[in-house]
């Protein structure tokens, strides 16, 4: 008559044991809660420079949360999960942009002998073409296994207000956060 009652205690404390070891068979599924967004550091060539050339990006992945189920919060700070923020930016050639070549002109003059002729002229200019890739992965606090991974690439060309940090943040982070916190395969091409 005793062992029951000890048997339903027992499955309950293996049962409570199991969730407090930090059981990891769920852990692919994010549930809404809080989440700081950090930059990724101690990666080969992070300055002080590249990390402020970051913060758009850092912004911009706030930005886009705000669109999520999850809320996030100023770092620093006691958040369920942190969000850490890499960015790549390679340098990929030059591509020329500018005004569209004025066609020739020709003038033929009537008193005297007097032929002007203008030559095809363009104000194309060389501008680099950069590819970025934002790559955010969130783990929850104080475990360092990510629960989801996402990348973002794009390439724009410099110098132009396609191609400023801000709106390059704002289109790989919105296009990154609409997909979120659905597993992704391969990283997004955003034209």
């Amino acid at each position: 008559m005793h062992l029951l009652p000890t048997a339903v205690l027992s499955a309950a404390l293996i049962t409570a044991a199991s969730r407090g070891t930090g059981d990891k068979s769920d852990a692919g599924a994010l549930t809404p809660g809080t989440i700081t967004v950090e930059q990724s550091g101690g990666g080969a060539g992070d300055t002080p420079a590249t990390r402020a050339g970051d913060q758009p990006f850092v912004e911009a992945v706030q930005r886009a949360i705000l669109q999520t189920s999850f809320m996030p919060l100023p770092a620093p700070s006691h958040s369920r999960y942190v969000a850490l923020v890499s960015v790549l930016r390679q340098a990929r050639g030059v591509v020329t942009s500018g005004a569209k070549a004025s066609p020739p002109a020709t003038n033929v003059g009537n008193w005297g002998a007097g032929v002007k002729f203008s030559l095809p002229t363009s104000n194309n200019a060389l501008h680099g073409l950069v590819v970025t890739q934002l790559t955010v992965t969130v783990v929850q606090r104080g475990d360092p296994h990510p629960l989801w991974t996402g990348s973002a690439t794009t390439a724009q060309v410099e110098d132009t207000p396609a191609g400023a940090p801000s709106a390059v943040a704002s289109k790989l982070a919105s296009a990154l956060f609409a997909r979120f916190p659905s597993r992704m395969d391969a990283p997004l091409s955003i034209p």
